[in-house]
């Protein structure tokens, strides 16, 4: 095996068990401020809080707010491989996102300077959750296939560009709470039982909207049929995650396992990092596709709308 890790920052959920079976190093923790105005890191691995615990108490209305990754945790997690003789390849959440790419880099530089002939090459993955857990997976199979960590970094640039998500966010008076729609929309869309369904922007690293199916019946309907018309030849993963949405999460996992027979389907719960931005009621599944996504997710759009008239 190259002699480098694969590490990540919190907003990668892949929970203990598939981080060992993947070789992949617990995530550096961002912060995580609660109701109460205390600071703690990210809980990974709800050891301190319980999944079901903190999603509903952000459907309580309960205020929960993220920060970076402490600059010093990121130094300290690199600087423990290098001493070791290793090097560092970190996949972090989208630059669109948060600024914990850059946070990153600075230790890069920092590091390189301190540790000559060591490397800490950071990859922006330009996605979030699923998609980073995607691309960490990618990059622990090129390591095992001897891929140094140029050639993986090089790859890992690529394939990033190809990486979709697809599902639903039901909870719109989350994202009204957010900012992100009115009350009015959260209400009427709620009545009507739309469920956005969004991919990611390769130019912004953030999710963009392709378009309102309605119903759960609908939307895996039109979660099947995009996914069947993108996606890689024969892919080897596939993640669905999902912020207590259990019930729609096995619906995807379903949807998954149809579309690709042969793939393992690892099904996920939105960590904290996430979580806190994106609230209760999502269900998505990411996947690899056959090309990039296009410019401002427009042949994606097209693609929806033309399933949604169906």
């Amino acid at each position: 095996m190259a002699n480098y890790i694969i590490l990540s920052d919190s907003c990668m959920d892949l929970n203990a068990e598939e981080r060992k079976q993947f070789g992949i190093e617990k995530p550096v923790p961002g912060s995580i401020l609660y109701p109460d105005g205390a600071d703690h890191q990210a809980d990974i691995d709800w050891e301190t809080i319980t999944f079901e615990d903190f999603y509903h108490r952000l459907d309580k209305k309960e205020v929960f707010k993220t920060g970076l990754p402490n600059q010093y945790l990121i130094g300290l997690r690199a600087e423990e491989a290098f001493k070791e003789g290793k090097d560092v390849l970190a996949i972090t959440l989208s630059s669109g996102m948060s600024g914990t790419f850059n946070a990153f880099l600075i230790a890069k530089n920092e590091l390189e300077e301190k540790y000559p002939g060591r490397k800490l090459l950071v990859v922006d993955s330009k996605r979030y959750s699923g998609g980073i857990s995607m691309l960490c997976i990618a990059a622990s199979e090129n390591r095992k296939a001897g891929m140094s960590i140029d050639e993986n970094y090089n790859f890992l640039m690529e394939k990033k560009m190809c990486l979709h998500q697809i599902g639903i966010l039901d909870n719109l008076f989350f994202l009204h709470r957010s900012g992100r729609i009115s009350y009015g929309k959260a209400f009427f869309g709620s009545m009507a039982g739309v469920k956005p369904m969004a991919d990611f922007s390769n130019e912004t690293g953030m999710p963009c909207v392709l378009g309102n199916a309605r119903g759960y019946k609908a939307s895996y309907k039109v979660a099947k049929e995009f996914m069947s018309a993108l996606i890689e030849k024969d892919p080897k993963y596939l993640i669905v995650v999902h912020s207590i949405r259990e019930e729609q999460a096995k619906e995807f996992e379903k949807i998954a396992k149809e579309v690709a027979p042969k793939a393992e389907v690892i099904v996920s719960r939105m960590g904290q990092s996430n979580g806190v931005n994106v609230g209760p009621g999502l269900a998505v599944v990411f996947f690899f596709g056959e090309k990039p996504v296009s410019k401002d997710c427009e042949e994606e759009r097209a693609l929806l709308t033309q399933i949604l008239k169906k």
